[in-house]
């Protein structure tokens, strides 16, 4: 009967994730951790971008505006496209933002009054 009883070692919960990550956040994207992953979307995207290049010679260029003659034009508008997109954020974060101190006071708290 001893034999059937061993000194076992204390069982620690298994390590889903890293500590302090979400359990579902372990449960979504647990899959994309492995290196076998890794090597097939590597291959995916190095498949994709050949497959974009060929088609880069394959198909004829030819664009619709003058616009994409003018000197700088990519640059240009590359740029103004980044601003707006960096400003818009602006009037986001005033619609969007809380009180200074929003999470300090709680309905109903002693000395909420002050």
């Amino acid at each position: 009967m001893s034999e059937d009883k061993q000194s076992a070692a204390p069982v620690e919960p298994a390590q889903l994730g890293e500590p302090g990550e979400h359990p579902l956040s372990v449960l979504l994207f647990s899959w994309m951790r492995g290196k076998l992953f890794f090597r097939i979307f590597m291959a995916v995207l190095a498949a994709l971008g050949a497959v974009l290049i060929a088609l880069e010679f394959l198909l004829s260029y030819r664009p619709v505006t003058s616009l994409v003659n003018v000197p700088g034009f990519f640059g240009i508008f590359g740029f103004l496209a980044f601003a707006i997109a960096v400003l818009s954020g602006w009037p986001l974060g005033k619609v969007l933002r809380r009180p200074e101190d929003y999470y300090e006071t709680r309905s109903g708290e002693a000395g909420r009054d002050r």
